[in-house]
């Protein structure tokens, strides 16, 4: 009978080199695997077992999510994610089926960690217009920690979301319920004035993906005296969102 191992597995059994056959100045490819930083996202579930292969499905991980924000998914080739990783193909379809897997895996990823996130804000005690507040806080720490949600995303829905499965849909769909049940408890409270929650969120959302945007454009050379490329404080961008979502949700009390 013939055994069968991963491509890690096959790795670990093969004769080790000796000093004198081992290229010099050659890195370990584990020892710069640890050095790199885990894609942040949610924590694995208790008692679960950490393996040797974590690491290297990380680094394919943000390599393909960083080339499909930039160039889309069809201006990426398994090639050019395996390459920004530092692994060959085989290891990369040893923890990925094809690119289609992989480009659904990075948007659930962002999406799972929004909803459990957003979830969360929603169902704690908070009155409804400090939860509106913590959720632009949430978006804004979602935008650091996964640079490149905003502009996979962007693209992704305005080519038609040809790529996102039912499965996908379904994470985008709880975001979308935790959020509506917000604006929901702030109307029956008073907080609010009765809106449509969709309108709401797109206006909420608008500023944070175009900003972005506009983040990205101006990181081309020589657009940085351009007013509209001008740098935005992280801090100041938040509490304009914060202002400018309760001015537009707060019942009108004048009438």
């Amino acid at each position: 009978m013939v055994m069968s191992f991963p491509p890690e597995s096959a790795a670990r059994n093969k004769p080790r080199r000796t000093a004198s056959t081992r290229p010099t100045g050659a890195p370990s490819a584990l020892v710069a695997f640890a050095k790199r930083p885990r894609r942040p996202g949610p924590a694995p579930a208790r008692g679960a077992r950490s393996t040797d292969t974590a690491p290297t499905r990380d680094l394919i991980f943000t390599a393909a999510a960083t080339a499909f924000s930039r160039d889309g998914f069809d201006g990426v080739g398994v090639d050019d994610i395996a390459r920004a990783a530092g692994v060959n193909k085989a290891m990369l379809y040893y923890h990925y089926k094809d690119k289609l897997t992989l480009y659904r895996e990075v948007v659930r990823d962002m999406l799972r960690a929004l909803g459990g996130r957003v979830s969360v804000v929603a169902e704690s005690d908070d009155a409804p217009p400090r939860k509106i507040e913590r959720f632009i806080e949430t978006l804004a720490a979602m935008r650091e920690e996964r640079p490149w949600w905003p502009p996979l995303m962007m693209r992704e829905l305005a080519a038609g979301a040809p790529r996102l499965d039912t499965p996908t849909l379904t994470h985008m769909r709880g975001v979308s319920l935790a959020f509506a049940s917000i604006i929901e408890a702030g109307v029956a409270s008073g907080d609010f004035r009765p809106v449509n929650p969709l309108m709401a969120y797109m206006s909420i959302m608008g500023p944070l993906m175009m900003n972005a945007a506009r983040e990205r454009a101006a990181a081309a050379h020589g657009r940085s005296h351009l007013p509209v490329f001008a740098t935005v404080d992280r801090r100041e961008l938040i509490a304009h969102m914060q202002l400018t979502a309760l001015s537009m949700l707060r019942k009108d009390t004048s009438r």
